[in-house]
């Protein structure tokens, strides 16, 4: 049995090939926080749509802002020229921006992000729009359209392509 380092964006068939392999253990990181990543920035533009730029919680401008005040975990990693840099910090599949999640001003972004879409009715066209997967999955029954439950959602189908690579 051996080991995978950095299998994360692999496509499915491919995981299926190294676990047939006898890589047993398929180490993702960056793919997972990506997941969270991605999750929490369409929620965050929904809460846009749903709260107005006033009461918004702007989870990617005050992570924008964070990362540029505080470049060490990203600067050797990025090209700093915008707009570039701004799409590395924020898209990147290498996900710098991982090491930022417990920064006490993110985390209150990420708070007040999920406390406003907790208190409100998330509209369906609104989950379309910007959660199509999860979008389906509640109109399937399967989920229900909460903050926390549509984020998990999102992060299993990374976790369910690693799973279903080992089990064959």
């Amino acid at each position: 049995v051996y080991e995978a380092h950095s299998t994360d964006y692999q496509p499915e068939q491919a995981c299926r090939q190294l676990v047939k392999d006898h890589f047993a253990i398929l180490k993702v990181g960056p793919q997972l926080t990506h997941a969270l990543r991605e999750a929490l920035f369409a929620l965050s533009d929904i809460d846009a749509e749903l709260s107005g730029t006033g009461q918004c919680a702007n989870l990617p401008e005050v992570c924008e802002r964070v990362m540029l005040r505080e470049p060490g975990h990203w600067d050797r990693y990025y090209p700093q020229d915008e707009p570039h840099g701004r799409l590395y910090r924020r898209y990147s599949y290498s996900d710098r921006i991982r090491y930022y999640w417990p920064v006490k001003e993110i985390r209150a972004a990420v708070d007040k992000l999920m406390s406003n879409l907790a208190a409100a009715d998330i509209p369906l066209p609104l989950l379309g729009q910007y959660m199509p997967l999860q979008y389906a999955a509640v109109r399937a029954g399967e989920l229900e359209p909460k903050p926390e439950a549509l984020v998990k959602h999102h992060i299993r189908r990374v976790t369910a392509m690693y799973a279903a690579a080992c089990l064959g």
